[in-house]
């Protein structure tokens, strides 16, 4: 997993919106037609699906995909001659664990940071 290349990739509204769909396909897409997607590659959609929903090229959406899957947050493969894609769950889990540990703020850090700084309330200086 590589917190860059992920953060690339989310970075654009299309795909961050593609993974978003992807969390819940069958909501967002509808069922998928093509029979063996549900047993040998269960919650994946099809390019057409994901053009159809973003409204943009079929060669903008391969670029999409290609880059989210650059970056590992999903898997493809392709049945017949369609390409399908689902998340990775494993890889967006990875991503999660890393940003909760390493960028947000937790309680604690809020507490400790919150005992460095100096509020001034005397107002003697004309500044708030």
């Amino acid at each position: 997993m590589d917190p860059l290349k992920i953060l690339k990739a989310l970075s654009n509204p299309h795909r961050l919106n593609i993974i978003l769909w992807l969390k819940s396909p069958e909501q967002e897409f509808g069922v998928q037609v093509h029979s063996k997607t549900l047993i040998d590659f269960p919650n994946s959609v099809s390019v057409k699906s994901i053009q159809q929903r973003c409204g943009v090229s079929q060669s903008s959406v391969s670029t999409f995909m290609r880059m989210l899957e650059h970056a590992e947050l999903v898997e493809s493969r392709k049945i017949d001659q369609y390409t399908y894609f689902r998340r990775n769950e494993e890889v967006i889990r990875k991503f999660g664990d890393w940003y909760n540990n390493e960028v947000s703020i937790h309680n604690d850090d809020i507490e400790k940071l919150l005992e460095t700084v100096n509020i001034d309330t005397d107002n003697s200086h004309g500044n708030l």
